[in-house]
C-alpha cells in the first residue's frame, strides 16, 4: 500500500493540522561550512519525481549515506546520534531504482535522511522534513527545478514553521533493512 502523507506536517500548538501546504520553489542559501546550496520545497505528490531528476544530474558513480535519525524498532535515548549507512561507487541506475522502490520510506517517513553524492562532490540531500538540498547551487540543478514548475523564490518552508509534526509508519520498519541490503550499504560511525 502506497503512503501519501508528507514526512512532516505543519500543525498548531495543540498538534492539529493547520492547513499550511508547502509551495513548490527553491531559494539560494549558505550551507554548513559556507558552501552555497539550493533549499528546495516540493509538495509531497511531486517529491519522488523531482528527487530522481536531481539525482540524474550527479556524475556517476554515486556515494550514498542513509541516515537513520529515528530507530523505530530499537528506540534510542533522546540526543543519541543517528545511525549512518554508507555505500560508495554505486551505479546511478541502481541508486535511482532504490529511490523509486523505497519511496514510502524515503519520501513519506521522517525517520531518515538520504544523502547522494556525485563523482564531482556535488550532492542532493533529502532531510527528515522532506526538504531537498542541492549542493552547490549549480545551474544544472536549477534547470531541473524550473522544468518541474518550481519557482526561484520561496517565502517559507516547513523548516520555518513554529510547530511541526513528524510522521512515522510502522510499515516501513522492514524497508530500512531492505534498502541497506539492496544498495549494499555498510554501517559506519556517525560523523556530524
Amino acid at each position: 500500500m502506497a503512503i501519501s502523507t508528507p514526512k512532516a506536517q505543519s500543525v498548531t500548538e495543540q498538534g492539529e493540522a493547520d492547513g499550511w501546504v508547502p509551495l513548490p520553489g527553491f531559494v539560494r542559501d549558505q550551507g554548513p561550512g559556507g558552501r552555497t546550496q539550493l533549499v528546495v520545497s516540493v509538495p509531497t505528490e511531486h517529491l519522488l519525481a523531482v528527487h530522481v531528476e536531481l539525482v540524474r544530474v550527479l556524475g556517476s558513480p554515486l556515494g550514498v549515506l542513509y541516515r537513520q535519525a529515528v530507530d523505530r524498532k530499537d528506540p534510542q535515548p533522546q540526543g543519541a546520534p543517528p545511525r549512518d549507512f554508507v555505500g560508495l561507487d554505486l551505479p546511478a541506475d541502481a541508486v535511482i531504482d532504490a529511490v523509486r522502490r523505497f519511496t514510502d520510506l524515503l519520501h513519506h517517513d521522517a525517520r531518515c535522511e538520504l544523502w547522494i553524492r556525485g563523482s564531482l562532490g556535488d550532492q542532493i540531500i533529502l532531510d527528515t522534513d522532506g526538504l531537498l538540498f542541492c549542493q552547490p547551487d549549480d545551474p544544472a540543478f536549477e534547470d531541473v527545478l524550473l522544468s518541474n514548475g518550481l519557482v526561484r523564490d520561496l517565502d517559507a518552508t516547513i523548516a520555518d514553521r513554529d510547530y511541526v509534526k513528524h510522521l512515522f509508519h510502522a510499515s516501513n520498519d522492514e524497508a530500512e533493512a531492505q534498502l541497506v541490503a539492496t544498495l549494499g550499504l555498510t554501517q559506519v560511525p556517525h560523523r556530524s
